[in-house]
């Protein structure tokens, strides 16, 4: 038997006809990831290794993309259907089984493809939420389902759920619960469509980098995985076999570098005609964005497009958390890759604690 010890939910920030809607550059994956990230990764899983149930409409070929960016050992051994029946019946099916920890996944919403508006012809939003379970006895959640009515969609009635369960009683839940989810950022649906339509078929006439290198360096592009140098201490980001110092390359330590709360130290706005060719078609659709310099770690920076936000919403010194999201099409596929989003200037944020707290990327 298992038990539920975590949940957590994510809604973006756009909304349409009083529904919260993906941004032009979030998909199912990227929904998925980010819930899937408050789970708190950083905490190395318990053998055996994690199962997930993806309750989700997204095509097969993304789960080794769903590994990497989780950064644990996962299988991806069940897939339901992307219906609240399915998630009912993961949710039960993970409780009464054993052979693990497992964590059940479920995504929708409309802007995401390849799903749209619900049954019951109306869009219910988009979001994500994810649950993980480990053996042991404790509570239950699927005693609580039949007091459930018939919830339009999976957020629906993941959400009605979270309100069955009495505060502390089952797990630990974390994220957008309590969020308003006929309420925020105004969309543009023609702008995004325009964006999210483009061909996936662009080559870059810039920086182009062939899939082979863009797959191994993952775990530094989606987790800002580095590499300290057990001689003289360096941090390298991203990790390269060798030490940016001193030129080291032997018995280098695989670190985790913060992903949120970031301190921005330099910023500026890209106009039209300045942005590498593989950005033309966002620049086209959503006109100009944002990139800033973060330090992760003293001498080690990122630089981010920035998102959820306009253009010269952040300054110097601003901090700011990061997501994973689409960059740009290419070679028949989207490229992922994080961005920043601005932290509120009272230094909370809806979305992580500072780094350090719970935010910390295994690296494997």
């Amino acid at each position: 038997m298992r038990h539920l010890v975590r949940a957590t939910a994510y809604v973006p920030s756009q909304t349409h006809n009083g529904t919260r809607v993906a941004a032009p550059d979030e998909d199912l994956f990227t929904l998925l990831v980010t819930a899937l990230e408050r789970l708190d990764p950083g905490t190395p899983p318990s053998p055996p290794p994690i199962s997930m149930d993806l309750v989700s409409a997204l095509p097969m070929e993304y789960d080794p993309a769903l590994v990497a960016a989780w950064g644990a050992p996962v299988s991806v051994v069940v897939r339901t259907e992307p219906e609240p029946e399915g998630l009912v019946r993961a949710i039960t099916s993970a409780e009464s089984g054993t052979g693990g920890d497992l964590v059940v996944a479920a995504a929708e919403g409309p802007g995401t493809a390849p799903q749209g508006p619900t049954r019951a012809g109306r869009d219910h939003g988009a979001g994500a939420v994810a649950l993980r379970f480990v053996e042991g006895p404790g509570p239950s959640l699927t005693e609580r389902l039949g007091s459930l009515g018939s919830p339009g969609s999976m957020l629906d009635l993941a959400f009605e759920l979270r309100h069955l369960v009495p505060p502390d009683s089952i797990g630990d839940w974390t994220g957008d619960w309590s969020v308003d989810r006929s309420s925020g950022t105004p969309h543009d649906p023609v702008k995004a469509q325009s964006y999210a339509t483009r061909s996936l078929s662009a080559v870059s006439e810039g920086a182009y980098i062939p899939r082979a290198r863009y797959r191994e360096s993952l775990a530094s592009r989606w987790r800002f995985c580095g590499e300290r140098c057990p001689r003289c201490s360096s941090v390298t980001f991203p990790s390269r076999g060798a030490c940016r110092s001193c030129g080291n390359g032997e018995s280098l330590e695989p670190i985790g570098l913060p992903r949120h709360d970031l301190e921005v130290i330099a910023t500026t706005v890209i106009g039209p005609g300045g942005q590498p060719t593989e950005f033309d078609p966002q620049v086209e659709s959503l006109g100009p964005y944002e990139v800033v310099i973060a330090e992760l770690t003293p001498g080690a920076r990122v630089t981010l497009q920035l998102t959820d936000a306009e253009p010269g919403a952040v300054a110097i010194g601003d901090r700011v958390d990061t997501r994973l999201r689409r960059l740009y099409p290419m070679e028949g596929e989207w490229r992922y890759g994080r961005k920043a989003i601005p932290r509120r200037r009272d230094g909370a944020s809806s979305d992580f604690p500072p780094h350090g707290e719970t935010d910390q990327p295994n690296p494997e």
